[in-house]
């Protein structure tokens, strides 16, 4: 069950991205000689007018194969002989697919079973941030002049600061009653969550159609910049590697949501499983656009190159470092699956 539903998440998230691609290409009259869902052999595949549509036996990824893509074809319809700017918004359009599906989810999400606002609900008595001031009402405009949009924000810097600092304040600014009010808080370690807290909770919006559009976006902006922000961290080498998920942590994880969920309801399982959505979906956008070889974010390097130079980057050399850069993607994906088991049959070590 929990394999199935990992395949459904995936899937979907995969869907959407490679159909941004496809879309531009339709759109720009570039010929796509094949859409695939997975890669490796091919389960499964059906003919369109000019398109193949096909399931490959490795479910995690996929990819949009347009006519003259990695070599130059005289072809009127050769992807090589479209406009710059049309390859550019068509290899963008799949990262933003992947953000547009988080923000309508996330809008459902805000809208039915609703969101934390960074308008603080409660303060609890003898806490860090009421011992500094802070009150119910108030609501947080800033973390360490970081802007804050939605409670998300104030979760995770929180998380971060305390995983990243053991003895250092946090800057609050808030808004109350049309001014602003600068705090500084020093989180407090809570002995039965075994985290270090301020004391804060969030007021609840519900059933707010421009609450919940509001949320949808300025929370997808938020979770945007927390990726790129925790692969900064580990590139840096500030967060284990060893921390990175792969296909079967990704099946774990979402089995483990879904069944916590199911346990309460179906509604609080199928939200489980559509919050790991948008959250993948988000972090595949943004994987996307580093610009390592083989994933977008290279590509997007060649065509940039190619605009200012005015012209093309030697396509066989191009199609090389695509060729490694699979290569290595591939290499990397056995070393976080040996990892995710590891995890499994080891946890905490």
């Amino acid at each position: 069950m929990n394999l199935i539903l990992a395949l459904i998440v995936l899937t979907i998230v995969i869907l959407v991205h490679e159909f941004g691609h496809f879309i531009v290409c339709k759109l720009s009259g570039v010929l796509v000689e094949e859409f695939a869902i997975g890669f490796g052999p091919k389960l499964f595949s059906i003919k369109g007018k000019e398109t193949e549509y096909s399931v490959r036996a490795f479910l995690i990824g996929g990819y949009v194969k347009p006519l003259g893509e990695d070599k130059d074809i005289d072809h009127p319809r050769a992807l090589n002989n479209a406009k710059v700017h049309k390859r550019i918004l068509m290899v963008l359009m799949g990262p933003v697919m992947n953000f547009v599906l988080a923000i309508i989810i996330m809008m459902g999400i805000g809208y039915f079973i609703g969101f934390g606002t960074n308008t603080i609900g409660r303060v609890e008595p003898n806490m860090p941030a009421y011992e500094a001031g802070i009150r119910s009402g108030d609501r947080i405009v800033a973390l360490d002049k970081n802007r804050v949009y939605v409670w998300d924000q104030v979760s995770f810097y929180l998380a971060v600061h305390n995983m990243l600092y053991k003895d250092r304040e946090v800057e609050i600014k808030v808004l109350r009653n049309g001014k602003q009010y600068i705090f500084r808080v020093m989180p407090k370690y809570d002995p039965n969550t075994k985290t270090k807290r301020i004391g804060v909770s969030s007021k609840i919006s519900r059933k707010n159609l421009f609450d919940s559009i509001y949320y949808g976006l300025f929370g997808t902006y938020a979770e945007i910049k927390e990726t790129i922000y925790s692969v900064v961290l580990m590139i840096t080498g500030r967060v284990s590697a060893s921390e990175i998920m792969g296909p079967v942590g990704m099946v774990k994880t979402i089995g483990e949501a879904a069944n916590a969920g199911f346990k309460q309801s179906v509604l609080s399982g199928l939200l489980n499983i559509l919050w790991l959505m948008q959250l993948i979906s988000v972090n595949l956008g943004v994987i996307n656009l580093i610009p390592f070889p083989a994933l977008d974010g290279s590509r997007l390097v060649f065509y940039l190159y190619e605009a200012v130079a005015r012209k093309p980057f030697n396509r066989e050399k191009e199609a090389l470092i695509h060729t490694i850069g699979f290569v290595l993607l591939l290499f990397l994906l056995v070393i976080v699956t040996f990892n995710d088991i590891k995890n499994i049959i080891m946890p905490g070590r």
